[in-house]
């Protein structure tokens, strides 16, 4: 009976531990530890007063099924879509804007100055997998790494993207299910 409880016990605590992996949840990170990933457009108003820009731009809708125009609000680096309810979800953050910003989670932050090496020491199974990527509106190179949420069930992920061995960009995707 004790042996049938412990591999029941085991084979829950490998679910478990399968569902959470060392990814980032979009509940736990913030930028500059006060900047929620989204927030109302009032809200965004009243406190930071007005968008550094505003454009138009376009993204994919899991919905449509088809990339839509949408307006983009960039303040300090961060830039955010406009959703249809009048809330600003985080879409990536470039840290060459402003050196002040970073990208926070519970336990760690990263900035202009993340290397590859110290991000490898906070994710270390996902840092292993580095891609060379060109950004062919930029006509930059990259090496990105990819960051999963960590419930594995919520679809969406998070690039790393490192120049010259810091940390330059991040962005945020959402798979469609």
């Amino acid at each position: 009976m004790q042996s049938k409880f412990l591999a029941l016990f085991i084979l829950f605590s490998l679910t478990i531990s399968a569902q959470e992996n060392e990814g980032i949840s979009w509940k736990e990170a913030s930028i500059n530890d006060k900047i929620k990933l989204s927030l109302s457009l009032a809200d965004f108003e009243d406190r930071y007063k007005k968008a550094d820009s505003i454009v138009n731009g376009y993204a994919y809708s899991c919905a449509e099924k088809a990339e839509v125009e949408v307006k983009l609000y960039y303040y300090k680096g961060i830039c955010f879509e406009l959703q249809k309810d009048n809330t600003l979800k985080f879409s990536s953050i470039d840290f060459s804007v402003r050196k002040a910003m970073y990208f926070s989670i519970n336990e760690d932050w990263f900035d202009h100055t993340t290397s590859l090496k110290s991000f490898h020491r906070s994710f270390p199974e996902q840092a292993e997998y580095v891609e060379d990527i060109y950004d062919e509106v930029t006509g930059e190179e990259y090496q990105s790494v990819v960051i999963f949420p960590r419930d594995l069930s919520e679809g969406y992920e998070w690039n790393f993207n490192f120049k010259n061995g810091k940390l330059h960009s991040i962005t945020y995707i959402e798979s469609c299910k």
